[in-house]
């Protein structure tokens, strides 16, 4: 609408009087370029909380000049005859700063809807600035006319800054995820050069002495994975894994999504990665999600991942959504290999089963479900749906038929390893 107002009024006035007034308006732009790239500058300050993130230095010593030089690119498309330039070339050169500007804008963290914001801000701000002009005041007509030039320019800037900033990060988003596949391929393989992890882990800021835990997630069924179905896993491990320490690293090799996650010694980061890896699992309830034990440094990611795998096949590996740690697996590994894996079984979980098909009990589904809650008389009444009265009689009756007391701690060992040794 402001462009055809533009044509009637062109339409009223001498079109040497136009140029006329449109060179005393440029004029006196011109002189006060330098005042309206502060203020636009100031502007983005109070508006656009990123542009205050910035480092010192940069709104005056980058964004104030590219916002003047903005200005006097606008300036320069007042006296073109058509609303575009027409010469690509020409075209081309003119916008460059700004495509330049957004590319440096895209390396210092700025987001693209922060970078637009502040390209209509400069419109918002240079158009009040034009209309408090006295040539503008004195010629209310020569407003639409300057006002439909403005409202063209922030519309190919933004367009050109737009275009420029997601090909930069297209470009970026694409090399970074090479360099992490081959960050991973490279530690899993457990066979890279220290100069090739050092080199590799610069980029994603993994330090190669600090301490890893591999998070492995894959599909209960093989060879169904889609390339479509992994990236959204990995979307949701993304979502759900969060440490609290810096290097943590994400991928798709072949039909898994392997984390490696930087883990201290503190108790509490453990507990932390048990609730998200079983949250995790939850949400993935078509995958199993295996943790291997902390090792220290990028060197030792290949064992951590031969150890998530161990967890993920895992002879207890079962329907239950919850993820499986490698603590988990070795008491599998050693039951396994025990010669008295045999005994166990007789001694505990034998007469248990005999038990409860002879009077329709629930001993052995007790027994588990007091071990799964980590010896909670409270929370396996609440799973079970009983009174912590009826757990405590059913071990009780537990300790009559094994002679295993389920309230003594190596009692209690060995009634965990019996259930581990049930086929």
């Amino acid at each position: 609408m402001a462009e055809q107002s533009g044509d009637d009024a062109r339409s009223d006035l001498d079109e040497a009087a136009l140029q006329q007034m449109t060179n005393e308006l440029i004029d006196h732009l011109h002189r006060r370029a330098h005042q309206i790239g502060e203020l636009i500058a100031q502007r983005y300050r109070e508006s656009i909380v990123e542009y205050r993130s910035l480092p010192d230095g940069f709104i005056d010593q980058d964004v104030a000049p590219t916002a003047r030089a903005n200005l006097e690119a606008m300036l320069a498309s007042l006296t073109d005859d058509h609303d575009a330039v027409s010469d690509q070339d020409e075209t081309a050169a003119r916008y460059a700063p700004f495509r330049d500007s957004a590319v440096r804008r895209f390396h210092q963290g700025v987001p693209v809807q922060a970078l637009l914001h502040a390209y209509r801000l400069w419109g918002h701000t240079v158009w009040e600035q034009v209309r408090q002009a006295p040539q503008i005041r004195n010629n209310p007509e020569l407003g639409l006319v300057v006002a439909g030039k403005i409202m063209r320019h922030v519309d190919l800037v933004s367009t050109a800054v737009a275009q420029a900033y997601l090909e930069e990060a297209s470009g970026v988003i694409r090399d970074r995820e090479v360099v992490r596949r081959d960050l991973l391929e490279a530690l899993i393989s457990g066979n890279p050069s220290q100069e090739r992890i050092d080199r590799l882990s610069q980029y994603f800021g993994l330090p190669t002495t600090a301490r890893y835990t591999v998070v492995l997630v894959r599909s209960r069924q093989l060879s169904q994975s889609s390339p479509e179905s992994l990236r959204k896993t990995l979307g949701t491990v993304r979502d759900h894994l969060h440490p609290t320490e810096t290097g943590f690293l994400t991928g798709v090799r072949d039909e898994e999504v392997v984390a490696i996650y930087p883990l201290h010694q503190a108790s509490s980061q453990h507990e932390m990665l048990r609730a998200q890896a079983d949250a995790l699992a939850a949400e993935l309830p078509r995958y199993l999600v295996g943790v291997s034990r902390t090792h220290t440094g990028l060197a030792t990611v290949s064992s951590a991942y031969s150890e998530a795998q161990d967890a993920i096949t895992s002879t207890q590996v079962t329907a239950e959504k919850r993820a499986h740690f490698y603590a988990d697996a070795m008491l599998d590994h050693i039951v396994e290999s025990s010669p008295f894996r045999s005994v166990l079984y007789e001694e505990v979980i034998e007469p248990l089963e005999q038990y409860d098909r002879d009077h329709r009990a629930d001993l052995l589904v007790t027994l588990r479900a007091y071990c799964a809650s980590g010896f909670n008389l409270s929370v396996t009444a609440k799973a079970l749906i009983v009174q912590p009265n009826t757990v405590r009689y059913r071990l009780k009756r537990i300790h009559e038929l094994t002679g295993q007391d389920p309230f003594v701690s190596n009692n209690l060992i060995l009634l965990a390893l019996a259930l581990r040794a049930a086929p």
